[in-house]
């Protein structure tokens, strides 16, 4: 009797624990398939107010982080008391001549939204980029941020692919 309630009580927390691990690890929410808008436009719906919520909101609408996107800021600027300006670049050094997408949140909304356009040259030559890759290179955005607020800006390429670029915070 002592060996049935030992073997009971064992498989019971066996599949007590596997049910458990299967709660803890089940995804929060998932992408809507319904929703056929390009992937942009369903991440600036979503609220971003720091690069912990990026993920986290990028993973809701389906997007992957990649490590195949390369990109950087290069500068942050004011541009007047309202306005503030970033300069940068984004490639998919697997990618063709399509511009990439870029998306700026301040205080957690969209505050700008660009595409790359045109050449870098230095990026071109560190990154080996070709077939196309190297059309669609660099960015610059103007946006409303006050002084001290953190810009969250992302990048995203083909495939549901996004990267996070570092910023700095408005001057």
């Amino acid at each position: 009797m002592r060996r049935i309630v030992y073997f009971g009580t064992l498989a019971a927390v066996l599949v007590g624990s596997f049910l458990l691990t299967l709660w803890y690890i089940e995804p929060t929410s998932s992408p809507d398939s319904t929703d056929t808008r390009p992937d942009r436009e369903r991440l600036a719906e979503r609220r971003v107010s720091d690069y912990d919520e990026l993920g986290s909101e990028a993973g809701a609408v389906g997007l992957r982080f990649s490590r195949r996107i390369n990109g950087n800021i290069d500068a942050i600027s004011r541009i007047n008391e309202r306005d503030a300006s970033i300069t940068g670049w984004l490639a998919d050094p697997e990618g063709d001549a399509t511009p990439l997408d870029i998306i700026v949140f301040v205080a957690g909304r969209v505050a700008a939204r660009t595409q790359t356009k045109g050449e870098r040259p230095d990026v071109t030559r560190t990154l080996g980029l070709g077939f196309g890759a190297e059309k669609n290179v660099a960015f610059q955005v103007n946006f409303s941020c006050r002084a001290g607020e953190q810009p969250v800006v992302v990048g995203l390429g083909a495939g549901k692919r996004y990267i996070p670029l570092a910023s700095r915070r408005c001057p």
